[in-house]
């Protein structure tokens, strides 16, 4: 027990995605019938607590008693996004960057706190995506059992197929070995994320901070989500 931490949100969690540099930073992110993504940060092991976002006695009153020094660590809890019904999957992106959680209305992508600019640490927790849930004639009658599946695609874990390397090989020149590394430098900058739900699959690039695009050209964001195939 001294190495659990127990959190009572009050209603049915559904899911959790703790933060991948959670050994450090002590940060998760949870959501269920209750409709709210939370985000949670700090709390000791070997201790049960009541949600900060609950509002109840004894959430209050840990959070007081913590603040004056008494009542040990028991976290804080803030309210990301609500109002969109239950939340049934959440995931952290591999380099920790985005986080995608799902909810009745769809799929949501959000910036996380981890390897911002110095210049964007205002932006942490911006969302930056949205994907519609599906629109098939039987949603309807069929939403309580299209449950989504969502997964961060690991590139360097796919297998290559054996002609294309062979291909590869015959081709090689110094120019195309040299064009080969550089490639990866660049694409690994883009993270990339498959949706399925019901009959539908999305996948997704999620692109870095930088320069907007089209009317907002001259902003700079700090992610932007691009459906390039469903």
């Amino acid at each position: 027990m001294k190495d659990v931490q127990l959190r009572n949100f009050a209603r049915p969690v559904q899911a959790v995605a703790l933060s991948t540099d959670y050994k450090n930073d002590r940060t998760y992110v949870s959501g269920g019938l209750a409709g709210n993504l939370v985000l949670t940060v700090g709390g000791r092991s070997g201790t049960s607590s009541t949600s900060t976002t609950i509002g109840t006695a004894s959430a209050t009153a840990s959070g007081w008693l913590g603040s004056i020094g008494l009542g040990g660590s028991t976290g804080q809890d803030t309210v990301l996004h609500s109002g969109e019904g239950a939340i049934s999957a959440i995931k952290w992106s591999l380099t920790g960057k985005y986080v995608v959680w799902v909810n009745e209305h769809g799929a949501r992508i959000m910036r996380s706190h981890l390897h911002l600019e110095s210049t964007d640490t205002g932006s942490a927790w911006k969302r930056i995506g949205h994907v519609g849930r599906p629109q098939d004639d039987g949603w309807e009658e069929m939403a309580g059992v299209w449950k989504a599946r969502v997964e961060w695609i690991d590139e360097a874990a796919l297998e290559t197929d054996e002609d294309d390397k062979t291909r590869e090989a015959a081709v090689s020149t110094p120019a195309t070995i040299k064009l080969k590394q550089q490639v990866p430098k660049s694409s690994r900058r883009i993270e990339k994320l498959i949706i399925g739900w019901g009959g539908t699959v999305w996948i997704i690039n999620v692109h870095p901070e930088g320069s907007g695009v089209g009317t907002n050209a001259r902003e700079r964001i700090v992610g932007r989500a691009e459906i390039i195939k469903m």
